[in-house]
This record gives C-alpha cells, sequence and structure tokens, in this order.
C-alpha cells in the first residue's frame, strides 16, 4: 500500500523464507538472532552499516521482490571500520536474487 503512494520500502528480514514466501518488494536479510534485526544494542557502528546497507536496495533493486542476503555474520565483523571504509567510498558487496 505504501509503494503504491510513491513510498518506497525495505522490509529487514532474520530468516529468508519468510520474504521468499510474501515478496515485499525489496528485503535485506541477516542472519541474527531473532530480536536483534539491527544487531547489538547500543552498536551504533553496526546499526547504521545495517541501515546503510538496506536502504541501499532503494538505489540498486531493479525488481520487483528482491532479496538481498547480508554480507555480515553476527559477532563477525569490525563495524567501526566498515563505517571507516564506507565513508571513504568503499561498500561491501552484496549478492542480490
Amino acid at each position: 500500500m505504501l509503494e503504491e503512494h510513491g513510498l518506497s520500502t525495505v522490509v529487514v528480514n532474520l530468516n529468508r523464507e519468510q520474504p521468499e514466501r510474501i515478496r515485499p518488494p525489496r528485503a535485506y536479510v541477516l542472519k541474527y538472532p531473532y530480536g536483534q534485526p539491527f544487531g547489538l544494542p547500543e552498536d551504533v557502528d553496526q546499526q547504521l552499516v545495517i541501515v546503510e546497507s538496506a536502504l541501499e536496495l532503494l538505489e540498486t533493486a531493479t525488481q520487483p521482490g528482491t532479496i538481498v542476503d547480508s554480507p555480515y555474520r553476527w559477532r563477525r565483523e569490525d563495524f567501526s571500520a566498515l563505517r571507516r571504509t564506507r565513508r571513504l567510498g568503499t561498500r561491501a558487496s552484496i549478492t542480490m536474487s
């Protein structure tokens, strides 16, 4: 309904099966624990990287129903280093399907 009124959306999900079944316009899938889709509490760098990555779909998704698997793994990334890299203009690659 939002998309019909010109407001683009991205769904952040913790498993791939749900967006494959529901087919939202755009979905960003993380393999994170339930209840923490944007990462650890108070980890601003992690939260910002995830939000920025999800919002990139608004520019990069070329087909309705695009699902992107996040390259990030729970507690295995240095998100402050990722943010520094992003500020320099380099982005982590993501796989679309």
